[in-house]
């Protein structure tokens, strides 16, 4: 009996340390919004993240706000990742043409859009130079390759843009934004180099402008292109509890700008090819990065109610001074998508390979996105 009882000790242990190393080992980790995929939007997503020169609903408030002088009409459109899990939808926004100027040859149209720039959510340790410190230390500066714990941040913009057009400078529209930005994170966890826990809460807004432009070379021919988060400032606010106590912080950290140039040919009625660039660089907190990737796409009008689309997304350079420098595994990554219009109503659907989370995972995985949008 007592053989048995000790025995009955011994395998208790044993489970209880297996158990206890099991815990220490798992690690989650997942990312969604704009900054961690090629765009917004099921249809700009399906043609290779391509917008800039091509949007022509309330997406253009996130892509190119001039692209809002060409929309005539009222429409709400909501966007949803259908994996997503952190968040209930990627994107919402509408249009509203102004008509009162339009006796003088001025078109007018605002638009408003609040949308989800990044959500990211990890629990666990991840070495310094694994690709998910790496990404968390660009997402929050401060945060050391050696913390263990949990991490809840996200960041969500609300966007104010007009775009407009003059009939003396025929084919030339431009636009302009306001964004108010504001971001919130949670960590509890510790430092391979603190004596303990650690539980920190950060809140950083900032206020930010975008200008852009779009052109109609010929009735086939667009180029257009944007600039965001031009000179742009974040206040961030901590409160900061560990042994020592609770105390509060603060700090100001620059936002790194973002360029998108791109071009736009309607080979016909039914067929759009469309192809550009995006550069994202500057400083942010103690380091500086640059981002650029290439993407295009194609839309086919197979009927009034059917469009087939396609297109690549391919990073050029993904670089920062915190160790960043990361070669996704696959050079070009595909998409796919679809869209069907019921007379007001048009849906989108696009299928692609999340940047980030394939990063993460060191193999492609698969997101789909799914766009409702009405028109008045």
């Amino acid at each position: 009996m007592k053989a048995m009882a000790i025995g009955r000790l011994a395998l208790a242990a044993l489970v209880s340390f297996a158990a206890a190393g099991a815990g220490a080992q798992g690690r989650s980790f997942s990312a969604e919004g704009s900054d961690t995929i090629m765009g917004l939007g099921a249809r700009h997503i399906a043609m290779g993240g391509t917008g800039t020169a091509t949007a022509n609903d309330p997406h253009a408030v996130f892509y190119n706000p001039a692209r809002l002088a060409g929309v005539d009409e009222v429409i709400v459109t909501g966007t949803r990742q259908l994996d997503a899990t952190l968040r209930p939808y990627s994107f919402i926004g509408a249009t509203l043409p102004v008509s009162m100027f339009s006796d003088a040859g001025l078109d007018l149209t605002f638009g408003v859009a609040r949308y989800n720039r990044v959500h990211a959510r990890s629990s666990g340790a991840f070495g310094a130079d694994e690709f998910e410190s790496i990404f968390l230390r660009l997402l929050l500066p401060g945060i050391s390759g050696t913390f263990d714990g949990d991490i809840d941040s996200k960041t969500l913009v609300n966007r104010f843009a007009v775009g407009l057009r003059h009939e003396s400078v025929p084919g030339l529209s431009i636009g302009a934004n306001i964004d108010w930005i504001d971001c919130k994170t949670e960590t509890c966890g510790v430092h391979g180099t603190s004596n303990g826990y650690e539980s920190r809460s950060v809140h950083a807004t900032a206020l930010s402008f975008g200008l852009s432009a779009s052109y109609a070379v010929s009735d086939r021919l667009t180029i257009a292109a944007s600039m965001t988060d031009i000179n742009t400032t974040l206040d961030v606010t901590t409160i900061v509890t560990d042994a020592a106590g609770t105390r509060p912080g603060g700090f100001r950290a620059k936002l790194p700008r973002k360029l998108n140039v791109e071009a736009a040919y309607a080979m016909s009625d039914r067929l759009l090819f469309a192809a550009g660039y995006q550069k994202f660089w500057g400083s942010y907190g103690d380091y500086a990065l640059n981002f650029e990737t290439a993407h295009a796409g194609v839309e086919w009008a197979r009927s009034e109610a059917q469009t087939w689309r396609a297109g690549f997304w391919a990073p050029l350079e993904l670089s920062a001074t915190n160790g960043l420098n990361v070669t996704p595994p696959f050079p070009v990554a595909p998409t796919l998508g679809m869209g069907w219009r019921w007379g007001n109503l048009t849906a989108d659907a696009a299928l692609y390979a999340h940047p980030i989370m394939t990063m993460h995972r060191d193999a492609p995985a698969v997101s789909a996105d799914l766009t409702l949008s009405y028109r008045f």
